[in-house]
């Protein structure tokens, strides 16, 4: 079966920094992969280049067979156009570490916006289906709340909310818990796990190695802009090849 998500030889630099090197991975239909290694070796960006936050400038990403971002024209290589960008931009669906609520809309209008200004729903029919993905989330009691009125933890829950309402193929989570106080990570994961359960399609980034072994098909080691092992959950956590991912699984364990 052909993978959902295949990113072939991806290279990503920032000015003389070479911040991804070469990456390829494949994500399937259903898969729950997730991304571990040090600050610096290329997680969130690899997330932002799936995601065309970040121009990438080399490689292929694919989703559901799709070249994402660029057009190939005899040896030249071009950026598509804002409008096909955000048609597949659309493709997926992002967490971020901060919750990027609207301060001024409530957690059922934050999460019916998209709905209503992307997808072009009625507002009737964003605001149900708004509802209801609160509900899924463990926050139907708190429709009418502000972000102010809400904790972190359920803040970021609207956050996943809104990314799942809008039906993206991928959903893509980068540290979701790192901004939380440590009561509050336990709640937010259950719910990914839960999302998890349903079939989402999940691509993480995180720092949360229990995490990481329980819920996930597929673990990724990267380290300095590469993947450097990857493998089922009980390989990587349990017997780990490389010197370098046995030192910061210790370091993790710290």
């Amino acid at each position: 079966m052909q993978p959902l998500l295949q990113i072939k030889a991806l290279t990503k630099r920032f000015g003389a920094l070479d911040v991804l090197k070469g990456v390829d991975l494949d994500v399937h239909q259903g898969q729950v992969v997730s991304v571990i290694g040090s600050s610096g070796s290329g997680k969130t960006t690899l997330l932002r280049c799936v995601n065309l936050l970040e121009e990438f400038d080399g490689g292929d990403i694919l989703i559901d067979g799709e070249a994402i971002g660029y057009r190939t024209e005899g040896q030249r290589r071009r950026r598509l156009k804002d409008r096909d960008l955000s048609r597949q931009r659309a493709m997926t669906g992002m967490v971020f570490q901060s919750f990027n609520l609207f301060p001024h809309l409530t957690a059922l209008g934050n999460v019916a916006l998209g709905l209503i200004k992307v997808k072009g729903m009625a507002k009737a029919e964003a605001r149900a289906l708004a509802a209801d993905w609160l509900g899924r989330v463990g926050l139907a009691g708190h429709a009418a709340h502000y972000p102010s009125q809400l904790s972190g933890g359920q803040q970021q829950r609207v956050a996943i909310a809104r990314a799942l309402a809008m039906n993206p193929k991928l959903v893509l989570l980068d540290e979701i818990t790192s901004a939380l106080d440590p009561e509050l990570v336990q709640e937010v994961l259950q719910t990914v796990k839960l999302i998890a359960g349903e079939g989402a399609t999940l691509l993480i980034v995180t720092h949360e190695m229990r995490f990481a072994r329980d819920v996930s098909h597929s673990v990724v080691f990267m380290e300095k802009g590469r993947i450097a092992e990857a493998g089922p959950p009980s390989e990587i956590f349990n017997n780990p090849r490389s010197p370098r991912l046995i030192e910061f699984l210790r370091s993790s364990r710290d």
